[in-house]
């Protein structure tokens, strides 16, 4: 659930990268320490049914492409939606989405991709407006309570400052095998569902194909994933993720998919192939963040400062990955739209009270206003 402000970096369908780029241009939960290994003796990835790598070529991309369904092929080319984090800034996402929804020009996205807060958005982004008042509920009805607990008095030699046992009950609780079900049959009509994660021992981003994971029924790796993506380091806990093939159990532990990027919109290596224009297609990138903030007076503390340091950072890596979306976007004959939290909303963060109802209630209403009123998005 990385935060751009915070101490940790956060913020034709097959024709081109699970509409992100273009392959086609080119031609659960956290458990103790176990002696279980992370890859098979053979070298291969046991979970490559399910993953792929974010710094892997057009092949192993390819393999993760599901043709649509005629009656599923757009016109105007295949709408994505990039989500990125922000921690409790997700808030803003939420609003964005459900406004949208009202205002009545939403459209049913083919590809959907989430890190960090946007990995707990983007399933029910993907699944459409029927799922709008679980972001609602979700995104205004919670608190601190409801994903974190305080380690008081072991939180200096242990994984993380807070357990979030809350964060894994409300993740089970908002993805029951029902709504899971229709994930997978999203899939299966060939629409893509990424989430991104950050695997901690071998420092790799591992893009997780969350409809294959759901037709598969494997709910609980599902489930975990979601969790792994929004672990912030130090102040969440990583999580383990453990899987049974051919009677073997492997193992991974992953954290905060911000860690590598704060959005995930088009793959490293469909910047290196040669230029080619694509029949139509619009990329939707949402920051849960502010792109442009307001001037802020910084503490003069050590903290402060490597704080204020690591959010200008974040900050300006998510700004790079605008506008290199938007080049690619432009120069391939793609819609290109952004958006982020505009810092004339003055909603005032404490940092000393994550995860602020009122704060949050704030967020969402400005995302839910900005969205019904046709403001939302700056375009190219």
């Amino acid at each position: 659930m990385t935060k751009v402000r915070d101490c940790a970096p956060s913020l034709k369908r097959r024709a081109f990268v699970m509409g992100l780029g273009a392959v086609a241009l080119s031609g659960c939960a956290r458990s103790s320490q176990l002696p279980i290994p992370s890859h098979s003796a053979s070298g291969l990835d046991p979970l490559a049914r399910f993953r792929l790598f974010a710094d892997d070529g057009p092949a192993e991309w390819r393999k993760h492409l599901h043709p649509p369904q005629p009656s599923s092929t757009t016109s105007d080319g295949p709408k994505v939606l990039a989500l990125s984090g922000g921690g409790e800034d997700g808030a803003f996402g939420a609003g964005a989405l459900v406004g949208w929804s009202a205002r009545g020009d939403r459209p049913v996205f083919d590809l959907v991709t989430g890190v960090s807060t946007g990995a707990l958005i983007a399933p029910f982004a993907f699944m459409g407006q029927d799922y709008d008042e679980v972001l609602t509920r979700v995104f205004t009805q919670s608190d601190a309570s409801d994903v974190m607990r305080m380690r008081p008095f072991k939180a200096v030699m242990s994984d993380a400052l807070y357990d979030t046992s809350p964060l894994e009950e409300l993740i089970a609780e908002n993805t029951p095998p029902s709504f899971l079900r229709a994930v997978a049959q999203r899939h299966k009509a060939g629409n893509s569902l990424l989430i991104v994660t950050s695997e901690l021992d071998r420092s790799r981003a591992s893009v997780w194909d969350m409809g294959a994971i759901a037709a598969a029924g494997q709910y609980d790796l599902f489930r975990s994933i979601m969790r792994a993506s929004a672990a912030l380091p130090g102040l969440f806990p990583p999580v383990n993720l453990r899987y049974t093939v051919e009677g073997e159990t492997y193992s991974e532990t992953h954290i905060d998919g911000g860690v590598h990027m704060q959005f995930l919109a088009v793959p490293n290596f469909a910047f290196t192939i040669p230029e080619q224009r694509l029949a139509g297609g619009h990329i939707y990138v949402l920051i849960n963040n502010t792109l442009n903030p307001a001037p802020e007076t910084v503490g003069r503390s050590a903290l402060s400062i490597s704080q204020q340091a690591l959010t200008t950072t974040g900050r300006a890596n998510a700004l790079l990955q605008v506008n290199a979306t938007q080049l690619f976007a432009r120069e391939r004959g793609m819609q290109f739209s952004v958006t982020s939290i505009d810092p004339a909303a003055q909603i005032v963060y404490d940092p000393s009270d994550r995860f602020s109802s009122p704060y949050m209630n704030a967020l969402y209403r400005h995302g839910f206003e900005r969205a019904q009123g046709g403001g939302l998005w700056a375009d190219s």
